[in-house]
């Protein structure tokens, strides 16, 4: 994942990739630490999502934007479209689950 620290970063990620993850976390919190590597673990299978960071305690403006208010929190956008949204107690499983049926339907695998 790449780190992104302006709202016109993200903006700019999502309008021009057709589809973006944007993953909502912090430092301080265990749960985001432990969740973002299962994530990346997840994303290694599609390699047309561009995935971005975003730590919530340094940049609240972008969290505030995109109405995220608690962490971790997952977003995926398919052509600027919020797709999925996740947040806090997630379920990788079901994460993957949907990632891969968005996937499938939108590169037609």
């Amino acid at each position: 994942m790449i780190n992104i620290d302006s709202i016109e970063d993200v903006q700019l990620a999502v309008k021009e990739n057709p589809m973006v993850l944007l993953y909502f976390g912090g430092e301080s919190c265990g749960v985001c630490l432990s969740t973002r590597p299962k994530v990346e673990d997840i994303l290694k299978k599609y390699p047309n999502i561009k995935a971005y960071y975003i730590d919530v305690e340094k940049h609240v403006a972008i969290a505030s934007k995109y109405s995220v208010f608690t962490m971790p929190a997952l977003l995926l956008y398919i052509e600027e479209k919020e797709t999925i949204r996740e947040a806090r107690n997630m379920s990788i499983k079901d994460i993957e689950l949907k990632i891969d049926r968005y996937y499938e339907m939108f590169f037609d695998i």
